[in-house]
């Protein structure tokens, strides 16, 4: 696998068709950032598989480092009550009732028109028959 232009390389350039430049076939290209003072970042193929293991062996040693999983998470719920006591306050009892009432009156009208869509077809029909 670690054969350069074996084939791997073979198999990217013939995904990649037969168009192009041999640049454009040996080279990975990493997409510009969208800060202009980043440069774009051309890795050639057959060092993909390279700084890949070396990625894979400096993430190993940076898991290593940090302390086991259960040291980081603990952390301090003594105020975790207060806190969702705290939040089932936080819009005032006069607002809650101006949107009950709201809600009431919301209801009310809503039977009015209702019933006053009922009428309105009731006239059109004897207006109808009458004529």
């Amino acid at each position: 696998q670690d054969i350069p232009g074996g084939e791997d390389s073979m198999d990217a350039a013939q995904e990649q068709g037969n168009s192009g430049s041999h640049s454009q076939r040996d080279e990975l290209q990493s997409p510009r950032s969208s800060l202009s003072s980043v440069p774009a970042v051309s890795i050639h193929a057959d060092d993909v598989l390279r700084i890949l293991k070396e990625f894979l062996q400096d993430f190993d040693k940076l898991r290593e480092d940090r302390p086991p999983r259960e040291i980081q998470d603990i952390r301090d719920n003594s105020k975790d009550a207060e806190y969702w006591e705290a939040l089932t306050h936080i819009i005032p009892e006069p607002t809650l009732k101006l949107w009950d009432a709201l809600g009431a009156a919301l209801l009310e009208y809503h039977k009015v028109l209702t019933r006053r869509a009922e009428l309105f077809s009731e006239a059109t029909a004897l207006q109808q028959q009458n004529s």
